[in-house]
């Protein structure tokens, strides 16, 4: 590998280990001994859907707004927002790539799942809810973010039990979602929501 990368000049490369391969194997010697080093680790979360019931409509006073009701501007501006200090490294990537590599990943049917969350007509944040691709019924967030001034007064928990709801209307009857062990704030909204951890991933990284 380090001589394919090399040949193509790749400027970097990520290595993901499970969290049994990081602990029972001699590969972290390995990617050390080569120069990589861990950079994430990454808490995976699960939510069994079947039960989930669906909220009075007194329940939440936030309005979900898909693209089509806004625009792609609107959206892809309050995702910038959304992402603003955030504690996962994913996203330090810009927007727009995101959101290219979203609309790759997701096919034309994309649209459906920009979502984005008002509260009293005032943007609050973005979630993006999808069946994950090759999949019939497990349901992921694509992006799920509040705007920082909105943060830490419960519009996140609140915006994230939505955001199951939605999946369970698309078909899913359960939900994986992933977090870095730094983002403490998103590991307590999967705790608050019922989410239970089952796997830890480590990524490692050269330049």
């Amino acid at each position: 590998m380090k001589e394919y990368v090399k040949e193509k000049e790749i400027q970097s490369v990520s290595i993901v280990l499970s969290e049994k391969d990081a602990l029972n194997t001699e590969y972290p010697s390995v990617l050390k001994a080569f120069g990589y080093q861990k950079q994430e680790t990454q808490y995976f979360y699960k939510r069994d859907l079947s039960s989930f019931d669906e909220p009075e409509r007194k329940e939440s006073p936030i309005e979900i707004k898909s693209m089509e009701q806004t625009t792609s501007d609107i959206f892809k501006r309050i995702w910038k927002e959304a992402s603003a200090g955030s504690l996962n490294a994913s996203s330090t990537l810009c927007v727009e790539t995101e959101f290219e590599g979203m609309k790759s990943e997701l096919g034309p049917d994309y649209t459906k799942s920009c979502l984005t969350a008002f509260y009293e007509n005032n943007p609050i944040g973005v979630t993006m809810p999808h069946i994950e691709p090759g999949t019939i019924d497990e349901g992921r967030l694509f992006y799920f973010g509040i705007i920082p001034k909105y943060r830490d007064k419960g519009w996140g928990a609140a915006l994230h039990k939505h955001s199951l709801h939605l999946l369970k209307k698309m078909g899913a009857t359960y939900y994986i979602g992933a977090t870095g062990h730094k983002n403490t704030a998103m590991q307590r909204i999967f705790q608050t929501n019922g989410c239970k951890i089952f796997e830890k991933k480590y990524t490692y990284t050269i330049d």
